[in-house]
């Protein structure tokens, strides 16, 4: 009985794979090691980064690799203005043209900072993913929705908090989360680098247990588009480190 339980595990481990899969005769050490070799670049000439991360690159997912890796491994995520642009958002929760305008004047601020310190929140990951991708030639585009922690939309989709992005390569939609792919914040306030793979083209229905966007089609799943949102058990970064999808429970409790 103990073996039968052994090989269901691994067949459901083994069956939950991400749509990186698509990609599986693609080797990704030429990407990533020219990521590396840019490593510290500024960001003060994008054109320039882009043109170095991308131009000895062959396809657009090698390309759309080498960008990617260099984002989340060389730009530092920012506690303090995650926590302002969080804290203003619920004070303004009901007056979203207020916000609106607030935030317009506020992205000038974080933009520059990105810039100069390369330190930022989801939104300016999500920012210089599509940028540098547009001067690649490659379509991206910014999600926003709800990011699901132990912080946030855990029972239900109470507050909009997060930005990740779309990437379409081979005519095919894509989803990834530079953001979480970078590290994490300790005690809420100090950034531990700890690059994770599992949020490079992940399996959407991986991907949507803790992102939900604004607009359902970019949850890209034909069976997750159609169903209502459930609050599904949490799950953390090792999870999609082993691209791992639980079968049960199906709610969270």
């Amino acid at each position: 009985m103990k073996n039968i339980f052994f090989y269901i595990a691994i067949f459901l481990i083994n069956n939950t794979i991400a749509q990186v899969s698509d990609f599986k005769e693609t080797d990704f050490t030429i990407a990533d090691n020219t990521a590396m070799l840019h490593q510290g670049k500024s960001l003060e000439n994008l054109p320039l980064l882009a043109h170095h991360l991308t131009h000895k690159l062959p396809t657009d997912v090698e390309k759309f690799r080498a960008i990617y890796t260099w984002v989340c491994r060389n730009i530092k995520g920012d506690a303090s203005q995650d926590s302002k642009v969080i804290k203003k958002r619920k004070k303004l929760k009901n007056d979203s043209l207020a916000y609106i305008k607030w935030n317009n004047t506020y992205k000038k601020t974080a933009f520059k900072k990105l810039l100069k310190k390369k330190k930022t929140m989801c939104t300016g990951y999500a920012y210089l993913i599509k940028e540098l991708c547009f001067l690649a030639n490659i379509e991206c585009k910014i999600i926003n929705g709800y990011g699901r922690s132990t912080e946030a939309n855990i029972n239900q989709l109470e507050l909009a908090n997060h930005s990740w992005n779309v990437v379409k390569l081979n005519n095919k939609w894509y989803v990834c989360d530079a953001t979480w792919s970078s590290g994490y914040l300790k005690n809420y306030s100090l950034f531990v680098p700890d690059y994770n793979d599992g949020y490079f083209l992940t399996d959407p229905v991986l991907f949507a247990q803790n992102h939900y966007p604004l607009e359902k089609k970019w949850l890209l799943d034909s069976r997750l588009i159609a169903s209502k949102f459930v609050a599904s058990p949490l799950v953390y970064g090792e999870t999609f480190k082993h691209k791992i999808i639980a079968i049960n429970p199906k709610k969270c409790k």
